[in-house]
């Protein structure tokens, strides 16, 4: 039997302005970073940098998802980190991809992707990227508490949306 896909999805904002996290080469160095140790880990994902902030997905075994984590949690390149998703996975969404990037600009993508798309790498790729990077925030459930859900309870709020989901 093969181990259950564990998927972690992300938003965090960016400790520095895009030109410094561009011009320093720390989304370039990030990147480089997660893909070898994504691969050696069986993990696979995208990042995607808005120039304020990022949005990331890790999927692969527990194992391998559950450290990268925990070293992204203490990354100083971010801040203000929340965690969308956070759960078992039927299927990969990025199976291929060690770390997908889609940036502010295709010039963007294109420099820092490289090689490292999957085995299209070509504009397809990036369009597949997106695409699926879309689907997925469309299809991620989001649950009560990151609908404010904890605060609404006093009000009777709370018990209204946990009776609409």
């Amino acid at each position: 039997m093969s181990e259950d896909i564990f998927r972690i999805i992300y938003k965090s904002t960016a400790a520095h302005p895009a030109e410094v996290m561009l011009g320093q080469g720390h989304v370039a160095r990030l990147l480089a970073t997660a893909r070898r140790r994504n691969q050696a880990a069986a993990v696979s994902g995208v990042l995607v940098y808005t120039g304020l902030g990022f949005f990331q997905v890790l999927e692969g075994p527990r194992t391998g998802v559950q450290p990268i984590f925990e070293s992204i949690l203490v990354d100083r390149r971010h801040h203000t980190l929340a965690v969308i998703e956070m759960d078992v996975a039927a299927e990969r969404r990025f199976s291929g991809w060690s770390m997908g990037f889609l940036g502010t600009t295709r010039e963007l993508d294109d420099r820092l992707n490289g090689t490292g798309l999957g085995t299209g790498g070509g504009p397809e790729s990036l369009d597949q990227l997106l695409r699926r990077t879309l689907l997925l925030l469309i299809d991620t459930p989001i649950s009560l508490p990151w609908l404010g859900a904890r605060g609404g309870i006093e009000d009777g709020l709370g018990a209204a949306l946990a009776h609409r989901f």
